[in-house]
């Protein structure tokens, strides 16, 4: 983790007087952050920062998104707990439980 993070007063100080060079750093070291974690992970990182950056914007105000990017971790810790315990239900049925569609055809439209 970059030292800057550890700077808490120049963070204010950014937050205050400078938020778009704030903004930029943030961005900044959450791309160092998953470019540097194993290539077999990058994905799913970009999928969650996806899901985070959007809990951000629906939010007028920072603690709104605190609170929902807080709710995401919990849901997923709550997730990753059933898991282990072998409680987690599959989200896609298994190949016995599908059963093929029904096609409904649509009616010629006439011009």
């Amino acid at each position: 983790m970059n030292p800057i993070f550890y700077d808490i007063p120049r963070l204010m100080e950014l937050a205050r007087n400078n938020p778009d060079e704030l903004e930029r750093l943030r961005l900044e070291e959450i791309e160092n952050l998953i470019s540097q974690a194993p290539i077999h992970l990058r994905k799913r990182l970009r999928g969650l920062q996806f899901q985070i950056d959007c809990k951000r914007r629906l939010h007028k105000n920072p603690l709104g998104a605190c609170i929902e990017i807080s709710r995401l971790m919990l849901d997923s810790l709550q997730d990753l707990n059933l898991a282990i315990q072998g409680e987690l239900k599959p989200t896609t049925a298994s190949s016995e439980q599908r059963r093929p569609a029904e096609v409904i055809p649509f009616s010629a439209i006439a011009n």
